[in-house]
């Protein structure tokens, strides 16, 4: 699979108290999940997670045919 190993870095904001999820990956990627049929990256980034936040995502590049894959943040305190 072409996303088997994502690996996520977490950045907090003091400002929001809140964490962003950024992915490193090397393309531009889409990620929906459960509660959000449209897109909830934003330039590989999912915004606004606050502490101890588990959520599983989907991650998928509009280019290809492979199934997304299954991604679990899990965002630190």
């Amino acid at each position: 699979e072409k996303y088997a190993n994502i690996t996520v870095d977490y950045l907090y904001y003091h400002q929001t108290k809140l964490f962003t999820a950024k992915l490193n990956v090397n393309e531009s990627v889409e990620c929906t999940n459960n509660n959000h049929i449209h897109n909830i990256c934003t330039n590989n980034e999912v915004l606004h997670l606050p502490e101890c936040k588990e959520m599983s995502i989907s991650v998928s590049h509009n280019s290809c045919t492979d199934p997304p894959t299954k991604l679990t943040l899990d965002v630190p305190p």
